[in-house]
């Protein structure tokens, strides 16, 4: 990885698709090539529509130093766009090749919304290159308990298109915080207003409903913290409970008054529980609960 404070940027090849990838280092970052054992990164796989600043409300809060590995999906910021329909599956060989791209062999994989679906896949898929497995505000795709219709039909509009409408929509699409925070939801909906590829984004919304990790989370051998906001209208804090009963070794924190961007609204909550939970030196066999 890189010294502390340091960051390389550039771009992997993956299925014809140019994907955009940014490396934020630490000195003595575990699971690198030529370096086994210590911490290993952390790897962030975006939702829908998602840009890579999503990311920076929650590395202010993780201890200085902390290495990450965060790419554009196709079709966000960066990247080129998605050519033809990519499945999750599709999506998690992109997240793979960006810990590749990176030089690591192994990580810590944290998948939020969409990209905890992409998370899940990429744990069953490549169990090797996952160490820990950290799910927020996402669900477990065919067999979800479903949100608020409102909020769905809102977050299929071509929101990429105009932020105004976006900053407007920010409250009842992602709730929580965010819908009391006033002129603030500006602020936070600004993390998804990056540059989106139309098709792409809508090539997002068609893999995740049709993919289903319920007949397989059996079988992940990963431990997971399960992370939702309790304010949630996009995926109810139940799923979280949900995937916390279904995987093996998983646990659920639900965040008070959180909503689906508890991430960027909540840092400084979520981010101690994580650093917890990826710091532990032997995380135990748990079942769901609340950290």
């Amino acid at each position: 990885m890189l010294a502390p404070g340091e960051r390389r940027t550039g771009s992997v090849d993956v299925d014809g698709h140019r994907v955009a990838v940014e490396v934020r280092g630490a000195e003595g970052a575990g699971e690198r090539a030529g370096a086994p054992g210590g911490q290993p990164p952390l790897l962030l796989v975006n939702g829908v529509g998602g840009g890579r600043s999503l990311w920076e409300p929650l590395r202010a809060h993780l201890p200085p130093g902390t290495a990450t590995i965060a790419y554009d999906a196709p079709g966000c910021g960066a990247s080129e766009p998605a050519r033809g329909l990519l499945s999750v599956r599709g999506h998690a060989r992109v997240a793979a090749a960006a810990l590749a791209w990176a030089g690591a062999r192994r990580a810590d994989v944290l998948g939020f919304s969409f990209g905890g679906m992409v998370a899940q896949q990429l744990a069953l898929d490549a169990p090797g290159s996952v160490r820990r497995l950290v799910l927020v505000a996402t669900g477990l795709g065919v067999g979800s308990v479903p949100g608020s219709p409102l909020a769905y039909a809102l977050l299929a509009a071509p929101r990429m298109a105009d932020p105004q409408w976006l900053r407007s929509a920010a409250p009842w699409v992602f709730g929580g915080r965010i819908a009391r925070a006033g002129r603030d939801a500006a602020r936070h909906a600004a993390h998804f207003a990056e540059p989106v590829h139309p098709p792409s984004y809508v090539g997002q919304l068609q893999a995740a409903l049709g993919w289903s990790s319920l007949p397989w989370l059996g079988r992940l051998r990963q431990p997971t913290l399960v992370v939702a906001g309790d304010e949630d209208p996009l995926v109810p804090a139940c799923n979280a409970r949900l995937l916390a009963a279904l995987i093996p070794s998983a646990r659920a924190h639900v965040v008070r008054g959180g909503g689906h961007l508890a991430l960027v609204d909540s840092p400084e909550e979520v981010a101690p529980v994580l650093t917890r939970f990826l710091t532990a030196a032997a995380p135990e066999r748990v079942g769901a609960g609340r950290a």
